[in-house]
């Protein structure tokens, strides 16, 4: 536990040099680009465009019906923080591992390497919670009178792609290979949380297990608090949020251990 509290508060120390971190991070990147940062906003609504047509417009209307602007403003916002997430956690895992270089000739912890590429996802969601959101009146709806859930739940999926993402950084620089297991597993992971499709209707032990995932309370923890009430996901409200920060405080606890454990190493396994 002393060790996960020693890697909070460096995210809470050196959190003005995350933020700047991030400016310098986006600026080299973009500057390039004709359009610059806008592309941070561009690229994801652009790759969901896709999920809209495929799913909103076309599977979905042939097998279901019913309101394509309603099921667009449910899709859009759970891939907001989904693609949040999995951006997030895909890219701080491997944070460490690719600048270990640089961070070895400055002064402050390693630990802060994920949070870089986490205050870095946030526009991804910014940009599709507003499209969501639009697309909600577009449908003749409004916003759901607990909408400062919202920010709960987006702390909730902060801690969990920085505790996943830290155990991470650690177990890639130690076993290279453990980059495309986690691939996969984040590519099975939009579905199995019911971003897409909902989950719902499996009235199943399958159902019941998917409901259990940490990601499955982010994702429909935002989607109750945003568009309508879901009375399903209510009802597993409770054991799903002791689920939920149990696993949170495990990869917390796991991955401050591994990392403090050795950090020291690091570059011996490059």
């Amino acid at each position: 536990m002393m060790n996960a509290m020693r890697i909070v508060w460096n995210q809470i120390l050196y959190f003005p040099l995350i933020i700047r971190m991030v400016k310098y991070g986006d600026q080299s990147t973009y500057q390039n680009f004709f359009l610059g940062q806008a592309w941070k906003i561009i690229n994801p609504i652009l790759q969901v465009s896709v999920y809209f047509v495929i799913f909103g417009l076309g599977l979905r209307n042939m097998n279901q019906g019913g309101d394509p602007w309603a099921y667009t403003a449910w899709m859009m916002l759970g891939m907001a923080i989904w693609r949040f997430m999995n951006e997030a956690v895909m890219s701080g895992s491997q944070s460490i591992k690719k600048q270990i270089g640089m961070v070895s000739k400055m002064k402050f912890p390693l630990s802060i390497l994920p949070s870089i590429s986490i205050a870095s996802a946030i526009w991804t969601f910014i940009a599709l919670g507003t499209i969501s959101t639009i697309f909600i009146y577009v449908g003749g709806s409004e916003i759901n009178s607990h909408w400062p859930w919202v920010f709960y739940y987006f702390f909730a999926a902060v801690c969990l792609s920085y505790s996943f993402a830290l155990l991470n950084s650690t177990i890639v620089i130690l076993i290279p290979d453990y980059i495309s297991i986690l691939r996969l597993v984040m590519s099975m992971g939009m579905w199995l949380a019911g971003v897409i499709f909902r989950i719902d209707s499996l009235d199943n032990v399958v159902g019941d297990v998917l409901r259990l995932s940490p990601f499955y309370y982010v994702v429909y923890g935002i989607r109750d608090a945003w568009l309508k009430s879901d009375s399903v996901f209510q009802s597993h409200f409770q054991s799903g949020t002791i689920i939920f920060w149990s696993v949170v405080l495990l990869f917390l606890m796991l991955g401050s251990f591994l990392h403090l454990k050795f950090k020291k190493n690091f570059m011996e396994y490059m």
